[in-house]
């Protein structure tokens, strides 16, 4: 959930990047600034988003035991990508990594 969150922040950012574009074409003498600051939007999204797919692919799935499909957990507590339910990471005798439910998912 916390990489979803992650996600919604670069797309938040490229949308408001270009919609401050787009009124800096209206006002002209504003026009210089709105796009230096909307490009420094952008390539902030854009390392956001390839900072969160370079985590994605070394974090472990694990299954939900709420809603019993697979989802990726960041650090040691966080929730389903699926149904919202919390999750904590534990591992087992054998080193493996488990998890186990926190309260009910609230809905």
């Amino acid at each position: 959930m916390k990489l979803n969150r992650m996600r919604n922040l670069a797309l938040g950012l490229i949308f408001g990047a270009f919609l401050l574009m787009y009124f800096g074409v209206f006002i002209d003498w504003l026009l210089p600034i709105t796009l230096v600051i909307g490009t420094i939007m952008i390539l902030v999204s854009v390392f956001i988003y390839l900072r969160v797919g370079a985590m994605s692919m070394k974090i472990p799935t694990l299954e939900c035991p709420h809603c019993h499909k697979y989802t990726k957990v960041l650090g040691v507590e966080d929730g389903c990508m699926h149904c919202r339910g919390p999750i904590r990471v534990e591992l087992d005798e054998e080193g493996e990594l488990y998890a186990v439910a926190g309260t009910a998912p609230q809905k």
